[in-house]
């Protein structure tokens, strides 16, 4: 239903901009029209493409009345589809239905054949993780289900009642489980049988399939006295002792970690099943750091609901599972944390600090605190315990208790005993409380830090989205609990979002505006910095605040301007002649500025606009522009050849499509007098519709690349036609720190503050810009100076480390 209801506002997005583009167009085939009277050459390729610009308007013309037409059928569409989604989801039996739903589909997957990973194709190194819109319209296509399902068993009693059928299947053919047999395996797998074989089995069968490591197998059974011993007979290529007597779960894991020959030990519960790639994430994960002590995963119970996402820890000794009965795929759970301990369900850690600290406790024999004591000890270390979202297990719970109850007691028994070996730890930890669930999931004590953006900010999307991924990945690398709230596109991929940003940082996917206000009273006191990036989120932001004021507390609200946008739309309208008043100028302006005026302090991308800010009254100013690795591409100047321009090409009337079709028609044919065989590359994803009218031999679109670096080393010049624009040319730093130098605006000179010829060449009208390119095309001492000179002024202008400590002192 979402992704139908974006698509929806996509198409209403698209007609309005087709309505605006009309206009735009209109203005811009009068300009065309002019300027064709100043050519003596090309005339009939310029004709050619203001033709073609004339059809392309009475097309989209068309395509607007049809659009109209279509809306009031896909909003009734959507009302439609919102009716019965309510029906289903809000349905007794939807609901009581779920869990076997869930079963059922576990089953189908557990039913392939017995091979070793290591033996079977490799698989994909994307993520099974569904974001929660996704899985919404996977579950209504799922199959209808049965009133009659009500008086069904429940799901536990139904998932062991499958187990034992599968295991008497097995244990009737002449199978084996056949194990790897490797002599220094990377991991030991530890397994504490009691009774219970058919669970067993099932956990057995997921490693088979599922280990994608090098690894061997420990079985420790406890003295069980039914088919454990039948299904322990079929296991090949596995260490297995059979004590005789129940010694317990805590002394059973030291007599396997003590045969253990791996680097790093796996405690798996035998009543759990791992999931794809949770082993090779799992020891990625902790190989990472030497300060990581050990390795806990997400969680799932029999139903497909949290058991947990990391475990707390509080003030008296009692522990909390971090999301239990929560879906997990909600984004509290889908991000990289530093937590008091992990559940021995799955717990990884190395060997040597196991035996350091002398194994398990045994005082918590013979079960429960035995890991909440043994994280702890680790911490007292210096070591963090990460809960990493990519291993993900389902656990049955509770198999080998004698029930909730004995469990219950077992626990209670145990907790007083760490409190009493830990009365100098747990005096830090927070009181037991709803509200301190979100300060206590996170165990490092760092500060907390919203920020406000439109989207994920994948650095291919251009639009200052580059600077703002830079400025979050710093963010989480200070000390501080990062979290990020997508405004106007909150659905996104979240294994793309992850490449994108740092592991740690929460990212609140499928809220978006309608739920800003909801997160706020949720997480109201939580946030210590809020920073909310882009004017329009800020206008935003502000109108709740007008209407809830008591959403903010003692929060540091942070204005990262990004842009003055307001100069950008008046360069605009001047050159689209609209020209404003001096008033009017000043009233958008203050308009824009105004919006800032609810924050503590406020960004500014360079050093000129900060000075507008100044002037308006604004206090608490801070520059903070892109930072770039100078990173020169090897070809020199004889061996490139081409234009180059690069910029997002989505949207009728941005700036970066306005420059494109200034110099394709404007500047490109007075350089092809002198330079008839060059060509112009373009990179940038390419969406409006203005530019398929360009056809021409030279002018290649290479669409958007997920890397520009091949072409900045191909190309022998970058052209940077921007007419208006607002902020600092990201492009321009970029293309720059990658070897190739630059023609710009004066517009782009000014926002650098760079000096033509020394840093870049500077056109000033269509013919200057022109024969800027040419002389930077042709000379090769001038191509090396200004390579040089740009070069330089990256090195100066975009320090990493000038970033940081800026940064610092916002946060401090």
């Amino acid at each position: 239903l979402r992704h139908i209801e974006n698509r929806f506002k996509e198409e209403l997005l698209k007609t309005t901009r087709q309505e605006e583009t009309i206009i735009e167009l209109r203005i811009g085939n009068s300009k065309i029209k002019e300027s064709l009277d100043h050519a003596s050459k090309s005339i009939s390729d310029k004709e050619k493409y203001v033709h073609k610009l004339t059809n392309q308007i009475k097309e989209i013309e068309g395509n607007l009345a049809h659009k109209i037409e279509i809306e009031k059928h896909l909003k009734l569409h959507v009302n439609q589809l919102e009716y019965a989604y309510e029906g289903v989801i809000k349905s007794r039996t939807w609901r009581l239905a779920a869990p076997f739903r869930r079963i059922g589909k576990f089953f189908k997957t557990t039913s392939k054949e017995l091979v070793p990973a290591d033996k079977r194709k490799s698989q994909t190194k994307e993520r099974n993780v569904i974001a929660n819109s996704q899985k919404k319209n996977e579950l209504l296509m799922d199959h209808r289900v049965n009133a009659n399902s009500q008086q069904a068993e429940n799901p536990k009693a139904l998932y062991s009642n499958k187990a034992r059928e599968k295991l008497s299947s097995f244990l009737s053919s002449d199978r084996n489980l056949i194990f790897p047999n490797i002599k220094n395996p990377s991991l030991s797998i530890v397994l504490v049988f009691y009774n219970q074989p058919h669970l067993g089995f099932l956990c057995l069968q997921s490693i088979l399939q599922k280990a994608d490591v090098s690894y061997e197998l420990v079985i420790i059974d406890n003295a069980s006295d039914d088919e454990t011993n039948k299904l322990l007979n079929r296991i090949r290529n596995a260490q297995i002792v059979r004590n005789k007597d129940n010694l317990g779960f805590v002394k059973a894991v030291n007599q396997g970690a003590d045969m253990a020959r791996g680097e790093f030990i796996l405690l798996l519960n035998n009543d759990a099943l791992i999931e794809d790639q949770a082993l090779s994430n799992a020891l990625k994960s902790i190989s990472k750091k030497e300060s990581i002590g050990a390795i806990g995963g997400k969680i799932k119970l029999i139903d497909g609901t949290l058991q947990e996402a990391g475990s707390i820890i509080w003030k008296d000794g009692s522990t909390q599972g971090y999301g239990r009965g929560k879906d997990p795929c909600a984004s509290a759970f889908m991000f990289t944390r530093e937590v008091d301990y992990c559940s021995g369900a799955f717990l990884l850690f190395r060997k040597d600090r196991f035996n350091d600290l002398g194994g398990f406790d045994l005082d918590y024999s013979p079960a429960y605190y035995e890991e909440t004591d043994f994280c702890i000890r680790l911490q007292k270390q210096g070591l963090k315990i990460i809960y990493d979202p990519s291993i993900e297990i389902t656990h049955y719970e509770f198999a080998s208790s004698e029930g909730f109850e004995a469990a219950s007691a077992l626990q209670k028994k145990n907790r007083e005993i760490l409190c009493a070996k830990h009365s100098d730890w747990l005096p830090k930890k927070y009181q037991a409380s709803e509200k301190n669930v979100w300060f206590a999931r996170t165990s490092n004590n760092f500060k907390n830090v919203l920020f406000i953006d439109d989207r994920v900010p994948h650095p291919s999307l251009g639009s200052g989205y580059p600077r703002s991924a830079h400025f979050l990945n710093t963010l989480a690398k200070l000390k501080l609990n990062v979290t990020l709230y997508p405004l106007h596109c909150p659905v996104d991929d979240w294994h793309t979002s992850y490449e994108t940003l740092n592991h740690s940082i929460e990212i609140i996917l499928n809220e978006g505006r309608a739920g800003l206000r909801k997160f706020l009273e949720e997480r109201k006191g939580y946030f210590h910095h809020i920073i909310i990036s882009r004017v329009h989120n800020m206008a935003f932001f502000r109108s709740i605040l007008e209407e809830h004021d008591q959403l903010i507390t003692k929060e540091n609200i942070i204005y990262d301007a990004e842009a003055l946008t307001a100069n950008r739309e008046i360069m605009k309208m001047k050159l689209y002649n609209q020209a404003l008043t001096e008033s009017e100028k000043s009233q958008l302006i203050e308009e824009e500025i105004g919006h800032s005026r609810v924050a503590d302090s406020v960004i500014a991308v360079s050093k000129q606009e900060a000075r507008i800010y100044t002037a308006e009254g604004i206090e608490n100013v801070h520059v903070l522009g892109h930072t770039v690795e100078p990173n020169p591409g090897e070809k020199l100047f004889a061996d490139r050849e081409g234009l180059l321009f690069v910029g997002a090409l989505r949207d009728e009337g941005s700036p970066n499509v306005d420059s494109l079709l200034w110099f394709v028609v404007n500047v490109l044919p007075l350089i092809e007098v002198q330079i008839p065989s060059i060509n112009l590359y373009v990179v940038g994803d390419l969406g409006a519709t203005s530019l398929f009218a360009i056809n021409k031999r030279n002018i290649v679109f290479k669409g958007k690349l997920e890397t520009v670096d091949g072409m900045y080393n191909q190309c022998r010049v970058f052209v940077a036609p921007t007419r208006f624009a607002a902020g600092i040319p990201h492009k321009v730093h970029e293309a720059a720190s990658a070897g190739i130098p630059s023609v710009t605006t004066e517009l782009l000179s000014e926002q650098l503050r760079w000096e033509d010829g020394k840093e870049t060449l500077v056109g000033a009208n269509e013919k200057a810009f022109a024969q800027q390119c040419v002389r930077l095309y042709e000379e090769s001492e001038t191509w090396k100076k200004i390579r040089e000179g740009s070069l330089e002024a990256v090195n100066t202008d975009c320090s990493n480390f000038t970033f940081e400590k800026t940064l610092k002192l916002l946060v401090s």
